[in-house]
């Protein structure tokens, strides 16, 4: 949260926030996007006799996007601490963009083998590196130009870009099906929306080269107090944070992949839906959660992140199981599973606001982006990155449909024990120091004096 004396003006907070929001949908539609492909892509670079092989096989893939995101926490998050946020915004969305593009124009097993999928880890692998600086930096730079005010509400942006990313991924992918056979998806029409990341990727870069550097670090820098390691800094001084930050973010995010990832997998294979109706209504349901989310940053500057991550995580404990049961029990009525998959992405999305405002508070403005990264990038990994591979793999060990729920269930009920044991998680903001070690010590000890580092400014 920026100090008194470099609060942003609203023109640099409205520019801030535009550049975040935008940014993240970039990072969401390149990663997910995938998910609402796996049908396509399965065969194309896993082709085996059981669909069911290829179908594992490739949400394994999408687990090893998130394998890389630490990686890239630890490398754009020291960047982003020493040289600024913004420097290290446009490197982490030009590498997403560039990944998910090379994504498209991989060649398939009928071409080159198993060096097919070899390359499709490799692309997956780049696009988790550079989206383990991207979220984070992005929460950290909108926050920072925020004050006590609206902390919530600026919070929300990062998260709602995600969602909004997440709603044009499917849209894309319905519209490009929409006007495509079946055929023609198969052979080349795949290619198209990853593609497309290319013209969004390119806006974003444009509304970022025209941004300033954040007032913190423009503050820290000035100040000659940019830290040499944050690295270090934040596993010796902030190590219960860290593991705190980490648990809090395996929680949601595995909720935040198990429900876009795993329910459109649900409704095909139990329901009998196709792959352009499920991107459909994964498209409300993202939509939803775009107002969910607001209504979510909102009610953190009146009630607090504890209050409104406690109500969204318990919606999700036990609602899951249900919806899941009367989708299949009404052989997918439209209502029901309309509205039954836009609570569930909606509540999804609500639970990550709270999250998001906790981990950009929860450290020093010097180690904040390396702290955030690494936390949030070993929480994806772990929650992410396992969460939706655990849904499809329970459901098949066990033969239940619905035991991707008991996932949700689980993931919920961590982050609400680990939110109501966090000091000061009922507040919506606080000071520098740190929200949840409860420290007011400053960092000047550890400053860098001797390499200070410039904000790069437009």
């Amino acid at each position: 949260m920026s100090s008194p004396e470099i609060t942003a003006s609203p023109t640099l907070v409205r520019r801030a926030s535009l550049a975040g929001f935008f940014g993240t949908a970039v990072e969401a539609y390149d990663f997910m996007v995938f998910t609402f492909l796996i049908a396509y892509l399965s065969p194309k670079f896993f082709p085996s006799d059981d669909p069911a092989t290829g179908i594992l096989s490739s949400l394994a893939v999408l687990g090893t996007g998130f394998l890389a995101r630490p990686i890239g926490g630890i490398v754009f998050g020291r960047i982003g601490d020493r040289y600024g946020r913004r420097f290290t915004l446009i490197l982490t969305i030009s590498g997403m963009g560039g990944a998910t593009i090379l994504m498209g124009l991989l060649p398939t097993h009928s071409t080159v083998g198993i060096l097919a999928p070899a390359l499709l880890v490799l692309t997956r692998l780049l696009q988790g590196f550079f989206a383990g600086g991207e979220q984070m930096g992005s929460a950290t730079f909108v926050t920072e130009h925020a004050s006590a005010k609206n902390y919530g509400i600026l919070s929300a942006m990062t998260p709602v870009g995600f969602a909004f990313g997440a709603a044009v991924a499917p849209l894309v992918v319905a519209v490009t099906t929409s006007l495509s056979s079946e055929d023609v998806m198969s052979s080349w029409g795949w290619r198209v929306p990853l593609l497309m990341s290319l013209p969004l990727m390119l806006y974003v870069l444009y509304l970022r080269t025209r941004l300033e550097e954040s007032p913190e670090f423009k503050g820290l820098a000035d100040k000659h107090k940019v830290q040499a390691a944050p690295l270090r800094s934040v596993i010796t001084r902030y190590p219960v944070t860290l593991l705190r930050v980490i648990a809090i973010s395996t929680s949601v995010l595995a909720i935040g992949y198990v429900v876009p990832a795993y329910m459109p997998l649900f409704l095909q294979q139990e329901v009998g839906m196709t792959p352009g109706a499920t991107a459909w209504l994964a498209t409300a349901g993202s939509a939803f959660a775009i107002a969910i989310s607001f209504g979510a940053g909102f009610l953190i500057d009146r009630s607090g992140r504890r209050v409104t991550l406690v109500l969204a995580l318990g919606i999700l404990l036990v609602a899951m199981f249900p919806i899941m049961y009367f989708i299949k029990a009404t052989d997918g009525l439209l209502v029901v599973t309309a509205l039954g998959h836009m609570l569930l992405v909606g509540m999804a999305g609500a639970a990550a606001v709270p999250v998001y405002a906790t981990l950009t508070s929860a450290f020093p403005a010097a180690v904040r982006y390396t702290g955030a990264a690494i936390g949030f990038g070993l929480g994806s990994a772990f929650g992410g990155g396992f969460g939706p591979y655990l849904a499809a793999k329970f459901t098949e060990m066990t033969g239940n449909a619905y035991a991707s729920s008991g996932v949700v269930a689980a993931a919920a009920l961590l982050g609400i024990i680990v939110i109501v044991t966090m000091p000061n998680s009922n507040t919506s903001a606080a000071p520098e120091a740190a929200l949840l070690t409860g420290e007011t010590e400053s960092l000047d000890t550890n400053s860098s004096e001797h390499s200070p580092a410039s904000p790069k400014t437009a």
